[in-house]
């Protein structure tokens, strides 16, 4: 696919109401990964807690991460299990999730100046093959809210990598090393991609992105939300239909 096809593919998917609302209800301040939290390690605990979280949980979700903020991560880190588990218990799982935040600070403790100084690539790597858990697609969230939503990654998700992409002519992958290949392959789209004009005539100039040539959040949550109202819904009005037929994108 060409810059100038993936734009294009942008400009539809921008364009429809449902994806619209969704990323301008979490584009400044994401619902899963809120600018509240401070603490970059905290980050990184909450980063792997938002997964298999739906919109349909969402308000326990945010009163569980609430209560994780009234604790300093030192309190977290000398938790007992009983105390933890009782802090996530809400977001079911509790278990997998529990060995992922303990994995998780046994990481972070013994790779503090890793984790500030590697780059994107290199830190991502670590996470995932290091913290319980922590697949890739786990391990690029991790990195992308502890440096903050514009620090350059596109987080690539199961429904991503095995369904919406490849219907855009995307290499379909069945491994898990599929989700840090294809996200890479949307970074190379977005970078010096100037997606000024769509942002603005589809609706989406109030939201703060510092730099339209590398709109990497913004094209990441805009994909993420046209998957979930129409991949996901198995739509068969999909608004790409025309485009991916006429340019012959779709490797099916």
């Amino acid at each position: 696919m060409t810059k100038e096809e993936f734009k294009e593919v942008i400009r539809i998917c921008s364009n429809q109401d449902e994806v619209r609302d969704a990323v301008i209800k979490n584009h400044d301040n994401n619902l899963w990964w809120p600018i509240e939290i401070e603490d970059y390690r905290k980050r990184l605990l909450i980063a792997g807690l938002s997964t298999r979280i739906s919109y349909n949980m969402i308000e326990s979700y945010k009163k569980v991460i609430s209560d994780i903020n009234k604790y300093s991560y030192e309190e977290l880190k000398e938790m007992k299990e009983e105390e933890l588990i009782n802090l996530i218990k809400a977001l079911g799982l509790s278990n997998s999730r529990y060995k992922y935040i303990k994995s998780m600070i046994n990481f972070i403790e013994n790779n503090e100046k890793e984790i500030l100084t590697l780059n994107n690539e290199d830190l991502i790597s670590l996470i995932a093959n290091n913290v319980s858990g922590a697949s890739y697609k786990v391990a690029q969230c991790c990195v992308l809210y502890m440096k903050g939503y514009y620090c350059g990654i596109m987080p690539v998700d199961s429904g991503m990598k095995d369904v919406e992409l490849p219907c855009l002519g995307f290499e379909k992958y069945g491994s898990a090393i599929g989700h840090d290949i294809l996200r890479k392959e949307l970074e190379r789209l977005t970078y010096d991609n100037n997606m000024e004009d769509i942002i603005k005539k589809n609706g989406y100039s109030k939201l703060n992105i510092p730099d339209c040539n590398n709109a990497t959040w913004w094209v990441h949550l805009v994909l993420i939300y046209y998957k979930r109202n129409f991949c996901n819904k198995h739509n068969s009005e999909c608004p790409l239909n025309n485009y991916i037929n006429t340019k012959r994108l779709c490797k099916k």
